[in-house]
């Protein structure tokens, strides 16, 4: 019974820490004017959920998310950004366009975008590689060569909002953000870390 209580007092409170760390990232987003602030943000969010998922969780969320937004912000910014207008063009074009061979290049370019999308932020929060070109185009090597990790990612983060909407819609407007961010988070940290262990492997095999 103790150690019921210990749980579910664990749960609330790292419950509470997702709706802290969600306000954050609102609030920066909408400092930033939306379009500029939300890449930052959402590195700034990330990296706060990486030291979780390290074991760091008794890292300072205010002043550790103030550190990555800044440090953060130019490359972000931009990626963000880019990635905003590409989103909303593929949006605008899967809408309207009535020809089904340039709706099937359309969805098969927001598919690309989609795998992309899950990485390149997790990419930015992990790793501390030079130019945004790189970072791209990794963000889809990742994607495409881990295929089977990105499509579980897909389905569970369908799932798990299928779950909220259906039991409790309200905690998406407190807590939506974080908790998407926990489960991208988790899900290439996993890729990351099977990544670095090839690669030591192979060092280790060269050596």
């Amino acid at each position: 019974m103790v150690r019921f209580v210990e749980n579910m007092n664990k749960w609330c409170m790292r419950l509470l820490q997702l709706v802290y760390l969600n306000l954050l990232w609102t609030v920066a987003t909408i400092l930033g004017l939306v379009f500029i602030g939300v890449g930052p943000a959402t590195v700034a969010m990330l990296s706060v959920l990486r030291q979780w998922i390290r074991g760091n969780e008794d890292v300072p969320i205010f002043s550790t998310f103030v550190r990555y937004f800044r440090e953060s912000f130019k490359e972000a910014a931009i990626i963000g950004g880019l990635y905003s207008l590409v989103g909303y063009v593929l949006y605008v074009d899967i809408v309207n366009v009535s020809s089904w061979y340039v709706r099937v290049v359309t969805l098969m370019g927001a598919f690309l975008y989609l795998i992309s999308l899950a990485y390149i932020f997790p990419l930015l929060a992990h790793y501390d590689w030079k130019g945004i070109k790189l970072k791209i185009k990794m963000s889809i090597v990742i994607g495409f060569s881990y295929l089977q990790y990105t499509l579980v990612l897909f389905v569970a983060i369908v799932v798990l909002f299928a779950l909220i909407l259906g039991l409790y819609p309200g905690i998406l407007t407190f807590a939506g953000a974080s908790i998407l961010g926990y489960l991208v988070m988790w899900m290439t940290h996993q890729v990351f870390s099977k990544i670095e262990r090839e690669v030591l492997v192979k060092e280790e095999d060269m050596a």
